[in-house]
Order: structure tokens, then sequence, then C-alpha cells
């Protein structure tokens, strides 16, 4: 930390994160004491900086590019779009270690740089100005301020795109001191990974005379909808000429419209008119509720707010002596929402179980600190009918709160990614989910044997199509072949980073032979796979469209040739850190399967 200037001068206090709060996910491992890829490596000053290149001591995401969200695991699209055209694939919270208002944020990006699109700070209530912003965090002491953001990710991409960059965007003026900083981040237009090797926050301990950041929780506190709202005469039968004959349209049609409304936009219109109000109003306009992309927003007075419209009725007031109407949310996107403490677990509990019933199948609630054990309680109790559900980095539920998910019995897709799910909760979630097609285990430390979890899998999911096992350690060559063996379905499977897989077993040659509609397959880092699987492969998996074999030295070039000829969908290949295959030979293979894209990272020691 550093404070240049003198006493005569504003002073500038530079400094870097001093430790990570919070995470969506990293292509790291979970143990605390590896730092290969881990976001930790983000903390302190710069290390790779200004090399360029793929390098362990980088902070990395889980994905890029759109080649995960073409997976079959993806989630369901609405025809409500969203505020903005993009939407934010993963986050990093960090703690500095002095409160100042944010002057400059210098991002040191050291691969594939153009992944920031917005940055935000966490600031104190302003309501308890000059209090201190408590660690650890507590609801309705904070809120976060929209410091600067991107129109569209295309436009970070630096020219040349090859090249380590301090990106460091002008900030919009806040009227708050902080220490938490929030960076979101967006992929799909990167070509393969971005990494990230500090970050530096510049700023003062005397705010600046300037104007100010709009407070972004008035947006939402707007969208509580009283009865003094705007009671318009009713039109005449010819209609209203004042709203150019708009009421003259049938019913539905103007439903229609109004369904392409943002969801903040469909709240806030029910102050302009009659006609307007019934519509913001109209419980089926809000089948489908995604807060993923407002999530910095979405505080306990804008679930109350969304709830008067989604459930009280035309009038937003519910009525004690009226039975409720029955809630038609079939699509929820709680995304993030409750990072910084903004909202309260009670809140979470009380929307669930009025937003709850049989019609809601798809719920989404990744890295959402709000989601506890009795919240979980709650979603299993009041939605009997789900069948999407996505847990994914929800650190706060623990072993036993996730062994409720055995009570739902109706689940298709399930993502449990870097959970605390343990085997006697995964297991008796299988047994009570026969029709589970799609799961996501990746990163789960507290899954102590992985094999016996695939078994189980093998003997009650028969119609699996997609397993995620990013990084199970204790998963061997046994689990899988107990996996093939009646899961001859299987289309999507990541074994990332899973040492335990031996080529020497067969097991690989089992998985061609059983899984003939293999899609998808990621055996990154399995230093075994050689041209003998590579053969495997070409031979019996004629779908194959993505294949990720980072890392082996054991596959040559005439393999991989014979594999793209062969596979003739095949338009994703990862050879990063594979012996043979040079930047020469990967530009002759794209050349001659242009339809391919070639993966290949590496390091820059000049």
């Amino acid at each position: 930390m550093s404070r240049p200037g003198s006493n005569n001068q504003q002073r500038f206090i530079k400094q870097y994160a001093s430790s990570v709060i919070d995470f969506s996910s990293q292509y790291g491992s979970e143990n605390p004491r590896s730092v290969s890829y881990s976001i930790s490596n983000i903390v302190g000053e710069p290390r790779i900086f200004p090399s360029y290149g793929d390098f362990t001591q980088a902070a990395v995401f889980r994905t890029y590019g759109t080649w995960w969200e073409n997976m079959t695991f993806s989630e369901p699209n609405s025809i409500r779009p969203r505020s903005r055209t993009w939407h934010g694939q993963d986050y990093v919270d960090l703690l500095f270690e002095e409160a100042v208002y944010p002057w400059s944020i210098g991002i040191y990006e050291t691969y594939n740089p153009g992944a920031v699109v917005r940055i935000l700070s966490l600031a104190e209530n302003p309501c308890e100005k000059g209090r201190p912003i408590p660690l650890p965090l507590k609801n309705d002491c904070s809120r976060w301020e929209v410091l600067w953001e991107c129109q569209s990710p295309e436009e970070n991409r630096p020219n040349p795109p090859h090249e380590s960059r301090m990106f460091a965007p002008a900030l919009s003026s806040s009227m708050h001191l902080t220490r938490i900083i929030r960076l979101e981040f967006c992929s799909t237009h990167l070509h393969y990974y971005t990494e990230i090797d500090a970050v530096e926050l510049t700023g003062t301990s005397v705010q600046y005379l300037s104007s100010s950041v709009d407070w972004p929780n008035l947006l939402f506190q707007n969208l509580s909808i009283s009865d003094n709202a705007p009671n318009h005469e009713e039109p005449r039968s010819g209609g209203d000429p004042s709203n150019g004959y708009f009421d003259l349209l049938p019913h539905e049609l103007i439903r229609y419209i109004f369904s392409f409304l943002p969801l903040p936009d469909l709240c806030r219109c029910g102050i302009v008119c009659k006609l307007f109000h019934d519509m913001s109003y109209d419980p089926s306009q809000f089948s489908v509720i995604d807060l993923s992309s407002s999530w910095h927003i979405a505080n306990d007075n804008a679930l109350n707010s969304i709830l008067a419209h989604c459930w009280f009725g035309p009038d937003g007031i519910e009525d004690d002596s009226k039975p409720p109407p029955m809630p038609q949310v079939q699509v929820l996107n709680l995304s993030w929402c409750g990072g910084g403490g903004i909202m309260s677990q009670n809140s979470l509990v009380n929307f669930m179980e009025k937003c709850g019933s049989n019609a809601l199948t798809h719920l989404t609630c990744s890295s959402s600190p709000t989601v506890s054990d009795d919240a979980l309680q709650r979603i299993v109790t009041y939605c009997p009918s789900l069948n999407h559900l996505n847990l994914q980095s929800c650190n706060s539920l623990t072993p036993e709160g996730l062994r409720r998910l055995h009570h739902l019995t109706k689940l298709i897709h399930l993502n449990l990614y870097r959970t605390k799910i343990d085997d006697a909760g995964i297991i008796c979630t299988v047994h009570s989910n026969p029709n589970l097609h799609y799961l996501n285990l990746g990163s789960c430390p507290k899954i102590a044997d992985y094999d016996r979890v695939l078994q189980e899998i093998s003997e009650h999911c028969t119609e699996m199509k997609s397993i995620d096992c990013w990084r199970a350690k204790t998963l061997t060559s046994f689990g899988l072949e107990c996996l093939v063996s009646n899961c001859d379905q299987l289309e999507d499977l990541d074994f990332g980073w899973c040492g335990g897989l031996q080529s020497s077993s067969g097991c690989f040659r089992t998985l061609a032979t059983k899984c003939p509609k293999l899609r998808q397959l990621y055996v990154t880092a399995n230093r075994t796979i050689s041209d003998i699987e590579i053969h495997t492969f070409a031979e019996y998996c004629p779908n194959l469209e993505k294949l990720d074999i980072l890392g082996t030295r054991l596959v040559t070039v005439p393999s991989v040739h014979q594999l793209l000829q062969t596979c003739r969908k095949l338009h994703f290949l990862d050879v990063s850190f594979c012996m043979e295959f040079s930047e020469q030979v990967v530009q002759s293979l794209e050349t001659q399967f242009p339809h391919v894209s070639i993966k290949r990272s590496y390091q820059d020691e000049t």
C-alpha cells in the first residue's frame, strides 16, 4: 500500500487485494493448499505481468467461449429479455485493507484479456454513514454501486489481443467508502481462458466533490406500486386517442407485447396508466422471473415488490378475506442474489413459500449466499415439481442440509458444482430421482468415494446423459466402467483432472464401445491418454463434437489427424500442452479442418 502526495494534496492510496471473499468458479482445485490456477492467486502484487501466456500462478475461472453454454446442461431459455445483451458468467469479490473512495481500479490481465464487463463496490448503508462495513457481512449494512460496465463484451477486447495489459476503465464517482470490490466477467467472446494476475485499487480517504453514482437500489424500490397508481378513466368504446388507441388491441396481444419487457421495466410500467398497471400486476407476466442480471439491486424490498406483482393480484394488495391466487411462476433465476449481505434469508424463505407451487419447474440459485439449509427446506417443501435445480457454488448449504434433496422426486437436471454434498446426500438423491439425466458433481470435496456414487447412478439412473466429475480425485477406472455398464445413453462427460482414470485398465475403450452417442468428452490433464484411445474414439464415437485432451504427451499428430478425418462432427479440440502440437502443427490442422476450433495454450517466457 502506498500514499503518494504531500500534506497539501489529496492523498491517493494505492493497494492490492488482500484476500478473496467469494467467487463463482475456478479452474483450480478446491483444496486451499493448492495454488495452481486458483482464484486466490489474484491476491497481492503482480507476479506475472508484463509476461503474457498461460501461467499456473494466475487466477482462472472454469469456462470460456460458448463451448460450455452449448452444453446440454445449459439453462432454459425464456422469451423475456435481459436488461442488457450480455450476462455475467463469473465474479470475484476482493477485500482491500483500507476503505477508500475509488478513483481507479487496475486489473492485470495476463492471458486473453477482455472478459471484465462490470466493476462494483460494496458501500456502507447510506442511512448509516460513517459506519464501517462489517466483516463478516451483515444484511442491511451495505449496498452495491456500479462503478463501470461495458455495453458489449466485444468492445473490451484489446488490439492486438495477445498481449498482457493493465485494464483501468474510467469509473463513476462514488459517494461511499469501500474496501470490497466485485469484478464481473463474461468470456463468451474469448478464444480461451482469461487469466488475472492482480487487482490494484487506488482511492482517496476524502471524497471528491463530483457527481455521485445513482443509487442502484432505488431502481427496485420504485417497483412497489401502491393503490395510488394512476387511476385513469375507462377508455371510451372507440378507444383513447391519447394513447394511440393502444387499448383497442386484443388483450392477448397486449400481454404478448409486455412479455418482451425486461423485468424491472415491467414492474415500473405499472405507474403509467391503468392499462399498464393491470398488465404489470398480471400474474401470467411473471411465469419467468430472472434476477440474475439485477442481483446487485435484488434486496428484500425488491423481493417483496416482485411478490406483490406476481402473487397478490391486480391491486397489489394481499386480501386475507380471499383465497390467494395460485402462483404461476415456472422459471425462477436467483443467481448471485444476496451477495454482500443485501438480502436476508428470511426474505428469501418468504419468497419461496409464496412463489413455490406445482408450476415452478426450473430454479437457479447459483452462487447465492442467501440459500441456506432453511431456504432449501422450503424449496423442497413448496416446489415439489422441480425438474431443473441449479445450486452451483451455494457455499452456505451444509452436507446435512443438502440431504433434503432426496425429497424431490422429479429432477432431470441437477447442478451441485462446488457444493458440500456428500456421499450419503447424492446417493439418496439419485435413488429418489430415476429420471435424472444431467448431473454436475464437479469440485465437490465432501464426496469421498466417486466410484460408489457412479455405481449407484448406473443402477438407479439408467437414462443418464450428462455427468460432470471435474476434479474428482477418488474416481477410478472401476467407477467409470460401472457407469457405462448400464448407462448407454451418455452424451456429455467431463472427467477433467481425474487422475485416477488410467487408460491401461481399458476403461476408455469400454467407454467408447458402450456409449455410441457420446458427443462431448473432457479428459483434461489425463496423462495416460495415448494414440490407442484416440483411435478408439475415432472408431466408436462418430457423433463426437468436443474433445479435450490437454496435457497428454502420448498423443501424436497422425492419430489426431485420423480423428479429425473420421469424426466429421468434431468442432472443438483442445491439445494444449501436448508435446507434438506446436503452433505450426495446429495452424496446419486448422487449415485442413477449418470447421474445427483447435485450442493450443502456451507461455511466453520472453
